[in-house]
């Protein structure tokens, strides 16, 4: 399977998971009948079953929707970023003079040097020119044909 293949799979299967938490969240917040007797003493009209559930319910349910949220949003947001930063900190790390790379705009150059005072690199493109891009457009390094 292909990465954007892989990559659509689940997100779909993340919203498809969002909406199976929020029916079965929902489910839990519809009370349940109970029989209602009223407490032995009690002249109020109050039922000895009301004592204060429906409250805590609302919390629980609540932190319940927090939580998946938060679990959703960590898993379809947060963590795939993570990945691509570490892969693009990796990928700078390895870059060395002689590399042939690719810019994020898509330009293909070999690297001359790095300039750390300003944090750029020095490409060599076709025809002979040079160009100074930031190190961090640098996309990918280019494997050699063959």
């Amino acid at each position: 399977m292909s990465k954007s293949r892989a990559r659509a799979f689940v997100r779909r299967l993340g919203v498809f998971a969002l909406i199976v938490a929020v029916a079965l969240l929902g489910a839990a917040c519809v009370p349940q009948e109970s029989s209602s007797t009223t407490a032995a003493g009690d002249t109020t009209g109050t039922t000895a079953a009301d004592g204060g559930t429906s409250g805590s319910s609302m919390i629980i349910t609540i932190v319940m929707y927090a939580v998946v949220i938060g679990g959703l949003f960590y898993f379809l947001l947060v963590r795939p970023q993570r990945t691509r930063q570490r892969r693009q900190q990796e990928l700078q790390s390895a870059l060395s003079v002689g590399d042939e790379v690719q810019t994020i705009g898509g330009i293909y150059g070999r690297i001359e040097y790095f300039d750390e005072e300003t944090d750029t690199a020095v490409l060599q493109v076709e025809g002979g020119g040079k160009i100074r891009v930031a190190r961090r457009a640098l996309a990918n390094k280019v494997r050699p044909k063959g």
